[in-house]
């Protein structure tokens, strides 16, 4: 393309008439951000981890729960179990050792050294003397025995009246009896002796009490021992185990008489919780929670002690007995939390291995919608969306070829086009432009020297005897002749100006930015040009001239049908004052035009012919 192409260059984006947006073709750099945004909370990737943490949690807290409750029965029944065969061992075995040291006092109350004597020691008809040897053998006695067997803290024998008789202590304790004992033990027959039974609180021992008969049956006296509980206390420590934290042994009262902790009970009686919250309630039903008689929270089972009307109380650190449960529902807490946690990180794992493909499936769809074909994913796997991720990229690969192939139709439309546009502006034979678009520049430069008021100046050439070139040499030759002179045209004017053939052999030259005398001076060295030309053309050399007219803006007019005008009446006076001459509009006074050696010739001149 020539300067004067360059200076108003071809529409590439017009095909045949219709326009075409380019930026169609164009590729974006961002996506559009009218698709839908997907929300976190509603992502495959969130649903996934909902689903298993839920799948997790439901059947786990429910295993959880269940497990629990039947763990927390099973372990209150084996707790009530313990405890029932804590009060059941000690209460039978305290019953038995009872009956025993019962059976020893009534072994006791009946020995012969006792029947013998204390009636001698009773009659008022023996002396002193006879009295207290009686006293001695009876003592002597109860201290023999006492020290055998080792229970007894001290045997005493009273009168029927229940004064002191004798005893086997230096320092008896025993005193007396109950007035109501002397009375049931009068009311007794021999061969039904009852006893009763006195705790001693604060000693650590129990008073038991059996009557001395004679043979007849009236009573000589009652036999009272206290009994130490400290083989009590003992056999209490065999049974406290599994968890067994304490058993003790209470009175009517709910006085606390011997324990296995070996604590001594105090003086005024400590009360026991169980006995005391429980007196309308079956105590060996089961265990019941309680605070125990040292302010701390215990698990507790009573059992009554029919021959004595006491109670046998087994107990239970609460914390220590329910530990295993609490440790096993810490263990089920760790292990549903790790659960959850390990489900958790597995389905975040299996959510993002799912869902990274399907969002940089997104995001590439995205790309390719805002006009990026440029877009490979990476297939990884053999899922179904690894298939269509494949499918995908075959789609953007066909895609991308068929841009490239209306690229290429496009670019060369766009070649065509400036083809076309090319020989529909030029002349087929020289290459200047066609009359239609030399017209169509001398209106656009007359408008825009009109708007900024800049001079312009049209120069109209015509070949002088040009048919008899025709004529003579042909016109092929004429044709030779013409595409020359046409390209010496080119070559003599400036960039910035246009040269056009107007006619068959008449051409328009328009002159930017240059006023008239500039016109002339340009005009005369065309002039000069062209005499020079040796035209060589069917073997032959041939000169030709040019005669030119001048006219320009805004001396001579100030449309360019005017100018136009002048510049050809101008053209004509060249012409009829001997051709080969410049010759300016009138508007300027015109000169004379001045041929070769001053003479009205014809500038035709046959240099050498075949």
């Amino acid at each position: 393309m020539d300067a004067n192409s360059a200076k108003y260059p071809i529409r590439k984006d017009r095909i045949a008439g219709t326009d075409i947006d380019e930026a169609i073709l164009d590729s974006k750099n961002e996506p559009q951000s009218t698709f839908l945004k997907v929300s976190r909370l509603q992502s495959i990737k969130t649903k996934i981890i909902v689903f298993a943490l839920l799948a997790t949690i439901a059947p786990s807290l429910i295993l959880g729960v269940i497990s629990y409750f039947q763990n927390s029965s099973l372990l209150r029944e084996k707790i009530s179990q313990e405890l029932r065969n804590a009060t059941d061992q000690s209460s039978k075995e305290f019953d038995l050792w009872l009956k025993e040291r019962l059976y020893d006092l009534r072994v006791f109350s009946s020995s012969y050294i006792i029947s013998e004597n204390l009636p001698q020691a009773q009659n008022k008809k023996m002396s002193n003397i006879e009295t207290i040897v009686s006293l001695d053998h009876i003592r002597g006695y109860l201290e023999s025995v006492s020290e055998k067997f080792g229970l007894y803290k001290e045997l005493t024998l009273l009168d029927p009246s229940g004064v002191l008789v004798v005893t086997s202590s230096a320092n008896p304790e025993t005193t007396g009896i109950p007035k109501h004992w002397l009375e049931q033990l009068r009311n007794v027959p021999p061969m039904g002796t009852k006893v009763r039974f006195d705790p001693h609180i604060g000693t650590g021992s129990i008073m038991i009490a059996e009557g001395v008969n004679a043979t007849s049956g009236p009573l000589l006296g009652v036999l009272v021992a206290q009994i130490d509980l400290d083989a009590v206390r003992a056999m209490f420590k065999r049974h406290c185990m599994e968890g067994i934290s304490e058993i003790y042994l209470t009175d009517e009262g709910s006085r606390v008489l011997v324990s296995s902790t070996g604590s001594t009970p105090s003086p005024n009686g400590l009360l026991s919780p169980i006995r005391a919250a429980s007196t309308a309630m079956d105590l060996s039903a089961g265990p019941s929670d309680y605070v125990g008689r040292h302010g701390e929270a215990v698990i507790g089972m009573a059992m009554p002690i029919a021959t004595a009307g006491w109670m046998m109380v087994a107990e239970m650190d609460k914390q220590s007995a329910y530990a295993g449960i609490l440790k096993l529902r810490r263990i089920t807490i760790t292990l549903v939390g790790g659960l959850i946690f390990f489900i958790g990180i597995c389905a975040y794992i299996f959510g993002h291995n799912l869902v990274s493909p399907v969002r940089r499936l997104s995001r590439g769809a995205a790309r390719v919608a805002s006009g990026h074909l440029d877009v490979d994913i990476p297939v990884t796997g053999l899922s179904e969306v690894s298939y269509l991720t494949q499918v995908f990229n075959h789609m953007v690969a066909s895609l991308r070829r068929g841009r490239e192939e209306i690229s290429e139709a496009h670019n060369s439309l766009l070649k065509t086009n400036e083809v076309l546009h090319q020989l529909s502006i030029t002349d087929s034979l020289t290459g200047l432009y066609n009359r239609k678009h030399i017209m169509d520049l001398c209106s656009h430069e007359m408008a825009r020297a009109a708007r900024y008021q800049h001079p312009l100046t049209i120069l109209m050439a015509d070949i002088d005897y040009f048919k008899r070139i025709n004529d003579t040499y042909g016109h092929q030759t004429g044709d030779t002749v013409v595409r020359q002179l046409a390209e010496s045209l080119k070559g003599s004017v400036r960039e910035c100006d246009y040269v056009g053939r107007y006619g068959g052999e008449e051409f328009l030259i328009i002159l930017t930015e240059s006023t008239i005398e500039n016109g002339a001076a340009m005009g005369e060295r065309i002039r000069e040009n062209i005499d020079n030309l040796k035209i060589s053309a069917g073997g032959n050399t041939i000169s030709v001239t040019l005669s030119i007219g001048i006219a320009g803006y805004p001396a001579d007019g100030i449309d360019m049908e005017s100018i136009i005008r002048k510049a050809d009446d101008a053209l004509y006076k060249a012409k009829a004052n001997g051709r080969n001459c410049v010759v300016l509009s009138e508007a300027e006074g015109g000169r004379e035009p001045k041929g070769d050696n001053g003479k009205m010739e014809p500038n035709l001149k046959l240099v050498s012919g075949s």
